[in-house]
């Protein structure tokens, strides 16, 4: 008898506090078992996963993030008087947040980020007055931040980012004297941020970024002397930065990228020493870059691309060492690019694009041992490509198109086989494609058009698997194509119009079976059009124009269903124009003219409703009537 007391004592032996959280855990799913320590066998549950207690067996603490766990959020919970710490995010919970946890009246850090949670703001836990954090975000949490959050005078944080907040943001945060961080972007909170929260004091980290904000960057902010981290990203926020942004004198983290504000970048953002990360871009800020920003030395990334940025770029740039990206690129900029900015040895990605910057590449360039992107393209640059550029680093990304340069393309770009995008069109290069380059594994994207480069399609392009564009276009290259070609098979751009090639097209172009697009008009190639290129059914673009090719039009062509554009004109081919042309539904453009084609013109062109751009059938021996739907179709597009 003693025995089977015994038992029943241990059976029953666990205390209060682990009944509360065994009937908590009714409301909740845990299909992995990831409670499976919550036994009510024991005395205590202070040894069950994400349980903590006090050396009394008290819980303060019931910490369940990424449990994947489901179902409803019980408010038993509150019947831990002692718990002051309560975390289930990352998580599956759904439905409301209960009223009942506002009973929780020792809390002093609830998170219920990451969950599914549906409901208003919960107002109730404005009467939780020890909590310090407060943590919602990546829920579904709607409606406004009420008034009553300014009664939480404890509180630290504020984590209401990513969720479906709307209104404006309460003036009474002014009063959480405590308050170091409030992260709320990705809602659709809107109106003015109000000058209320300059009296939080102890704010280090301000986030808003991805709301509707609107009106001006509040002066009275510079009172914040403790701020680390402003995000005021991607709002409606408009008018000059102002002076004062100069007084944030701790800030490592300025984002204010993607409004509208205006005017100049003021000078007294040089004194921010401690700033690490400078994000103005896509804005309409105009004047020049000012000087004084070199002495923001410990800057890691700027970027102010996407204004209407004048003048030169300051050789003061230079003085920032530990600088690893600068990106200035789609402004007005003018003048040449500093020799200085080649000296910054930690340097991973310069992109000065769409300028009007002139004169040569600073050859210093070549030498950076940590290079990975760098984009000069539309500019008016002269002069020859840095011969040494890739030699030294792990270049993954350069694109010099759209200038002036001369020369040849420089001979280590790939030494590290990490060059993935390489865009050079529009200059003046001569010569052969380098070894080097020939044998590049890692590149998905090869722009060399509009040059004057000679040779033929190399047989090693056949093994850089990965290539996804081609384009070789408007150059002297020439020779047949080869076909080796058809091993590019995840290629999705083949452009080589406007040379030299002859020959037929080869049959394995059957396996291009992602091309997109294909251009090899303006060459010498000749023959019939490969019944095999209507196997590449993901076709939206076809110009084999002004080329010697003969013999009949597949009657396949029907079968490339995503084509938009069709140039065939200006051949020697022959035979009927084919019906199956009448599938093409989305074909927007169709040039057929200057060849031999012969017999009626189909009436299944009348189908093509999808035709604005072009229709020729013109300088053929087409007879017979044109059908009144073909010429509704030219009456409704083309007149």
């Amino acid at each position: 008898m003693l025995l089977m007391f015994s038992n029943f004592v241990l059976v029953d032996s666990i205390n209060e506090e682990g009944s509360v959280l065994l009937e908590f855990k009714l409301s909740l799913d845990d299909p992995n078992n990831n409670l499976h320590t919550w036994n009510q066998s024991d005395s205590f549950p202070c040894n069950w996963v994400g349980v903590s207690c006090a050396n009394d067996h008290k819980v303060t603490s019931v910490n369940l993030h990424g449990l994947n766990l489901s179902g409803s959020l019980s408010p038993t919970i509150c019947k831990l008087s002692f718990l002051t710490v309560f975390n289930i995010s990352n998580n599956f919970i759904s439905g409301p947040i209960p009223n009942g946890l506002a009973s929780c009246q020792n809390l002093e850090v609830l998170d219920l980020c990451t969950n599914r949670f549906r409901d208003d703001f919960p107002t109730q836990l404005s009467t939780i007055s020890s909590l310090k954090v407060l943590s919602l975000c990546e829920n579904y949490i709607s409606g406004v931040i009420p008034e009553e959050i300014g009664n939480l005078i404890l509180l630290e944080e504020l984590v209401v980012y990513s969720n479906n907040l709307t209104g404006m943001i309460p003036k009474s945060i002014g009063g959480l004297k405590q308050l170091k961080v409030i992260r709320a972007g990705v809602n659709s909170l809107s109106d003015p941020i109000p000058s209320e929260i300059s009296e939080c004091e102890n704010l280090e980290v301000f986030g808003l970024a991805q709301n509707s904000l609107s009106g001006p960057f509040p002066k009275e902010l510079q009172k914040l002397k403790n701020l680390t981290s402003l995000v005021l990203w991607q709002n409606l926020l408009s008018g000059d930065i102002p002076p004062e942004i100069g007084n944030f004198s701790r800030l490592e983290l300025l984002a204010l990228h993607a409004n509208s504000f205006s005017g100049n970048i003021p000078e007294e953002i040089g004194k921010l020493t401690q700033l690490k990360r400078l994000y103005l871009y896509t804005n309409q800020l105009n004047g020049s870059i000012p000087q004084e920003l070199g002495n923001c030395v410990n800057l890691v990334e700027i970027d102010l691309s996407e204004n209407r940025l004048t003048g030169i770029i300051p050789k003061t740039l230079g003085n920032i060492t530990s600088l690893h990206l600068l990106h200035l690129f789609e402004n007005r900029l003018v003048g040449d690019i500093p020799n200085e900015l080649s000296h910054l040895k930690e340097l991973r990605k310069l992109d000065l694009s769409i300028n009007n910057l002139t004169r040569e590449i600073p050859l210093g360039f070549q030498n950076i041992p940590f290079f990975q992107s760098f984009q000069l393209s539309d500019n008016n640059l002269e002069g020859s490509i840095p011969p040494l550029i890739g030699a030294n680093s792990n270049l993954s990304v350069l694109d010099m198109s759209m200038n002036n340069l001369v020369g040849i393309i420089p001979p280590h770009l790939c030494k590290s086989q990490k060059l993935m995008f390489l865009s050079l069109g529009s200059n003046k290069l001569s010569g052969n494609i380098p070894h080097g380059l020939k044998s590049c594994k890692s590149l998905i994207q090869l722009m060399l058009g509009d040059n004057l480069l000679t040779g033929s399609i190399p047989l090693e392009f056949s093994n850089i698997y990965n290539l996804s564009a081609l384009d070789l276009h408007q150059n002297h290259f020439s020779g047949p194509l080869p076909p080796e070609i058809g091993q590019l098979r995840n290629l999705k751009r083949l452009h080589l119009s406007n040379n030299y090639f002859f020959g037929h097209i080869p049959p394995e172009i059957r396996n291009l079976v992602q091309l997109v697009t294909f251009n090899v008009s303006s060459n010498r190639l000749f023959g019939d059009i490969p019944h095999e290129l209507m196997n590449c059914s993901n076709l939206q673009r076809l110009d084999l124009s002004r080329n010697w090719f003969t013999g009949h039009v597949p009657f396949e062509i029907g079968n490339l269903v995503n084509l938009e554009l069709l140039k065939l004109s200006d051949n020697r081919m022959n035979g009927p124009i084919p019906t199956s042309i009448g599938k093409l539904a989305r074909l927007t453009e169709l040039q057929m003219g200057g060849n031999f084609f012969s017999g009626n013109v189909p009436f299944e062109l009348g189908q093509l409703n999808a035709l604005q751009i072009s229709l020729n059938i013109s300088h053929n021996q087409l007879s017979g009537t044109i059908h009144q739907n073909l010429g509704n179709l030219v009456r409704n597009h083309f007149t």
